[in-house]
């Protein structure tokens, strides 16, 4: 009889096809939701556009300053998905009712940390050095967004419960929910429909509060009702216990939400710098970072769906179903970024003007285009991988890899070529593919090598 290796007899026992098969359905309604709530960034961008360069640069520069003050939220919250599967599979209601009173506390520590960097933003914006219009446009709109914290922290961090009970469905038909009544408030608010005050770009901050809260009720009071988590409502837990995980929680999320600091931040650095060279170049770059944010976001439903059935192997002490749930991640958030890269690589014009109908900003913004495409599929590996790597709760070496790829090359080499040799915008985004591309590298490797270790795993 011919030799068959462990992985031969893995794709003919179809165990493999079949993993494939479960984490796509986990992913599906995750991505969708993920689009969703995207597709809000990009219709707010698409009707700033209609306001004009000025606003969509503050758009821009805003989103920035709004980004890297809550990056602890997003970097934390990426560390609940696996222990609440884990939890869920066993249904282990004690360890369960720990985990979400966690949470709860997890969302004061965000907001009073989140609102205080906002303050600090706000107050030291000036240090930006940016268009004088651009910055009070932007300054007006992060005033606001303080007021939309608590909505926004709820939100995610419900979100992030519910995916790992597999109530994906559930929290898809949320954010579709969401998504049309912001696009309808903003439609009112910005432009001053129907006889609603005429806000401009400012409606964009206060909608948000407005959708995410709206959100935050309608899928707590469903869930409150779902039998299936009956197990959750009888159990019970201590302080301490809930205080042990709470800090369990920090301790990981934090180099978790450095790493995600490091490299939004040196997206961040980059629209500053393009800022301080040309309102046009940097109304180019936002066009750009907004299409490749919402395939970037698209695919964390997949390596969400990663975590979760990492998770599931867990409560089994599985070796093999935590390789598994690794491929099978991996694979499906690359086979989906083809469909950008195509994209981009051919109809880069087409989707530029569908933002705006500046001349001169689609004319820079095309060749960004062109060096998206390119990164699409190390973005793939490199979200997927970082993603597997916090499953398996191993975060701060990545931070580690994360900062030499984006601080110690991608980011240096992008600002010499921006600025030294004249390539402005196509210099900062030729740093973003080196770095990205060295991160790839990084993460998957460490991946398959942690779950190779005999010293690790039964």
């Amino acid at each position: 009889m011919k030799y068959q290796n462990p992985l031969q007899r893995l794709w003919k026992g179809r165990v493999f096809a079949k993993e494939i098969q479960h984490t796509f359905r986990l992913a599906l309604p995750l991505m969708l939701g993920e689009l969703s709530g995207m597709l809000m960034g990009v219709a707010g961008v698409v009707m700033t556009g209609h306001l004009g360069a000025t606003a969509l640069a503050a758009s821009s520069v805003a989103g920035t300053v709004y980004s890297l003050s809550i990056l602890i939220i997003w970097g934390s919250v990426r560390i609940i998905p696996t222990p609440a599967a884990e939890a869920h599979e066993l249904r282990d209601g004690i360890k369960g009712r720990t985990l979400i009173g966690a949470g709860l506390l997890l969302c004061v520590f965000f907001w009073v940390f989140c609102s205080l960097l906002l303050y600090v933003g706000i107050h030291f914006f000036p240090l930006l050095k940016q268009d004088a219009e651009v910055a009070a446009l932007a300054v007006s709109y992060l005033k606001i967004v303080v007021y939309s914290l608590p909505a926004i922290i709820i939100l995610v961090v419900s979100f992030t419960y519910a995916d790992a009970y597999e109530y994906v469905r559930l929290t898809m038909v949320v954010s579709f929910a969401g998504l049309l009544l912001d696009i309808f408030l903003n439609w009112l608010l910005i432009f001053g429909h129907w006889g609603f005050p005429k806000m401009g770009y400012e409606a964009i901050a206060m909608n948000m509060g407005l959708s995410h809260g709206f959100m935050a009720i309608l899928l707590i009071g469903t869930l409150l009702r779902k039998k299936n988590l009956q197990y959750l409502r009888t159990a019970r837990t201590t302080v301490g216990a809930v205080w042990t995980q709470t800090r369990t929680f920090i301790r990981l999320g934090i180099p978790s939400a450095l790493q995600m600091l490091v490299e939004f931040g040196a997206f961040g650095i980059g629209t500053i710098i393009l800022g301080q060279i040309s309102k046009t170049e940097q109304a180019a770059h936002q066009i750009v970072l907004n299409l490749v944010s919402v395939t970037y976001v698209t695919i964390m439903g997949i390596t969400t769906a990663g975590m979760i059935r990492i998770g599931q192997a867990l409560a089994y002490r599985s070796r093999v179903r935590i390789w598994l749930a690794g491929v099978a991640t991996i694979v499906l958030a690359m086979t989906f970024m083809l469909l950008p890269t195509v994209a981009f690589l051919s109809l880069p014009r087409f989707i530029v003007g569908c933002y705006i109908a500046d001349a001169d900003v689609i004319r820079i913004a095309v060749p960004l285009m062109l060096l998206a495409g390119l990164f699409q599929l190390a973005d793939a590996a490199q979200a997927s991988g970082i993603s597997l790597l916090r499953a398996l709760n191993d975060v701060v070496r990545p931070s580690v890899l994360s900062f030499i790829a984006f601080w110690v090359v991608g980011t240096p080499l992008g600002y010499w070529l921006a600025v030294y040799q004249g390539w402005a915008a196509k210099g900062i985004w030729t740093g973003y593919l080196v770095a990205l591309l060295l991160q790839a590298v990084f993460f998957v490797r460490r991946f398959f090598g942690l779950v190779g270790s005999t010293s690790k795993w039964p």
